[in-house]
């Protein structure tokens, strides 16, 4: 019977300071061994899941950005996964192909907002004074443009400014984006204080949307409010794939830590947390060791 194991990547498989133990290696490695499927599901984009995984001396999953700044695959050893979930299941990669050239053809789902929809949620944020940043669709999300509402001070945002400085462009005025086009998503950062009732209310406005919340992974409190395509979620993108490789959904199991992962552990056949997680979520699914402590190589080990 064929399995699934999916990942979540912050503050699960990655440590506090992005590394990824040699043990949760090790653990992936046997699963791949035993035929199972490996997923990574993140948050990050392509690009920003490239940079993080370069770091850490592994060879790019494969190039997003266009223009000649091509990664190189033969760069360091490959990660033990079969496919990425990334930018919170707008794009689906099948990473089995890390071995070759990057082609288009290796994104294998995607998805983005049309763009009469782009400059509606862009007039609510402006509406509201939030600082947004709107991406343009996979495979070239990394380029971005972003406005920030000058009456609030938002250290996370302008953080986040500096990671995509080489790609975004500022705007200054309401009604900027109506030639933007198509795009992946909005992002708009919310200080800690106040982000799940803002979160909340853009979900009641915006019902036609996917609305997906997650903490900051930079400042570790500010909350990310993304909008999506509605059929943009983790859970959304581990059924499709799950379908297309015929793997039932009581054969998927799934490991997380925050907000952006709820629907996919609800959706899995077996959901874990690790210890860093909420503790509404660890009353709800299986607990497992910290991020710091290999939680991931736990919960593989009690599924094996």
């Amino acid at each position: 019977m064929k399995k699934m194991f999916v990942t979540d990547l912050d503050g699960t498989l990655f440590t506090d300071d992005k590394k990824i133990d040699d043990v949760d290696i090790d653990s992936l490695e046997q699963l791949g061994n035993m035929g199972v499927v490996r997923v990574f599901a993140t948050g990050r984009s392509l690009y920003s899941l490239q940079q993080a995984v370069g770091k850490l001396g592994f060879s790019p999953l494969c190039s997003s950005i266009t223009d000649g700044d091509k990664a190189s695959s033969g760069g360091g050893k490959l990660l033990p996964v079969d496919y990425v979930i990334f930018s919170t299941g707008a794009g689906i990669m099948d990473c089995r192909k890390l071995h070759m050239e990057c082609k288009e053809e290796s994104i294998i789902q995607k998805y983005s907002l049309e763009p009469q929809h782009v400059e509606s949620i862009a007039d609510y944020f402006d509406l509201l004074k939030l600082d947004y940043m709107i991406h343009r669709p996979v495979p070239d999300t990394p380029y971005c443009i972003y406005r920030e509402h000058s009456e609030r001070r938002n250290p996370d945002f302008t953080s986040r400014i500096k990671l995509y400085r080489d790609f975004s462009t500022q705007i200054n005025c309401t009604g900027a984006v109506r030639d933007f086009g198509a795009a992946t998503e909005l992002l708009t950062i919310v200080p800690a204080e106040q982000g799940h009732q803002i979160a909340d209310m853009i979900e009641r406005s915006l019902p036609e949307f996917s609305v997906i919340r997650a903490t900051s992974p930079l400042d570790g409190s500010s909350l990310w409010i993304e909008v999506f395509n509605r059929s943009v979620s983790k859970s959304q993108a581990i059924s499709w794939l799950s379908d297309k490789l015929g793997i039932a959904r009581q054969y998927v199991a799934s490991i997380g830590n925050d907000y952006n992962d709820l629907d996919m552990l609800n959706w899995s056949g077996q959901g874990f947390v690790v210890k860093n997680a909420p503790q509404a979520f660890k009353e709800r699914f299986t607990e497992v060791a910290s991020n710091n402590e290999c939680g991931v190589s736990q919960a593989i080990g009690r599924l094996l």
